[in-house]
């Protein structure tokens, strides 16, 4: 009985450092084909980015909005009232705008994209791998990091964070409406907003959100070019996919909030 849970433990150890491998060399491989290869070699970047930006950001939009809109009411609703008995539901305004800034627009940000991109990166790909298409492009000697990972990195890359500064706006949009109900002016809100923010709240959120992107990216490619066994394989990889992700995104949200709170 020991014996085995020593052995199971064990095959889940090794799984976890060869997986922490493949993903650590697909990322290398990935910034030498997104930034490097260029400048050395001829690349699809252009004609194969633009596309995956549309779909990664402008129809991402609409969801984004939404969730961050609700996330502004909600945070407002559950401390505006608690403020309001202190005599200081003026500082929900601040309350909103850094907590939206530094920590809830882009980690909600990125579970959207988690939910709608990540999943698709793995499901397209992984369909790619069981139809034998990725050992196509490796026969007619194009990479495949290079040619299919690359682009996708690109795309995220830019777009994840235009996406997370426009969910800030919107959630303190959203808690300035919500403000209305605790006779809040709104010009007064957006100057306490603007008050309350500093460089270094934006900053953090941004950076946040390229190391987001990164793990989305990279995660989900990495399961894709991993599948195997069919349609059994690629479900099965996708949810894998799916939860490796946010896994991840709150290990590196919480490594970096430390790390920005110890620099400070």
């Amino acid at each position: 009985m020991v014996g085995s849970r020593v052995e199971e433990f064990g095959r889940t150890l090794r799984g976890f450092f060869e997986n922490a491998g493949g993903m650590a060399h697909l990322l290398l491989e990935a910034v030498y084909w997104t930034f490097l290869a260029p400048f050395r070699k001829k690349t699809e970047h252009r004609r194969l980015t633009f596309p995956l930006m549309e779909a990664i950001g402008n129809k991402s939009f609409g969801i984004v909005a939404l969730v961050a809109f609700l996330i502004g009411v909600i945070l407002v609703i559950q401390t505006g009232y608690i403020l309001e008995r202190y005599g200081q539901v003026r500082q929900v305004a601040g309350l909103v705008a850094v907590t939206m800034t530094r920590e809830l627009g882009p980690l909600m940000t990125a579970i959207v994209l988690v939910a709608r991109v990540g999943a698709a990166f793995t499901a397209g790909l992984g369909t790619m791998q069981i139809s034998d298409e990725i050992l196509a492009l490796r026969t007619m000697s194009i990479n495949p990091v290079g040619y299919l990972v690359a682009p996708r990195l690109i795309a995220i890359l830019v777009m994840l964070p235009c996406l997370t500064i426009f969910a800030n706006v919107v959630g303190m949009a959203g808690g300035c409406a919500m403000g209305l109900t605790f006779h809040l002016d709104p010009y007064a809100y957006i100057d306490d907003s603007i008050h309350f923010l500093q460089l270094e709240d934006l900053i953090s959120g941004v950076a946040k959100s390229v190391l987001f992107a990164i793990v989305i990216c990279i995660v989900s490619c990495y399961m894709a070019f991993k599948v195997e066994g069919g349609p059994e394989g690629l479900a099965r990889n996708t949810m894998l996919s799916v939860v490796t992700q946010l896994v991840l995104l709150i290990v590196v949200d919480g490594l970096v909030a430390a790390l920005i709170q110890a620099v400070t």
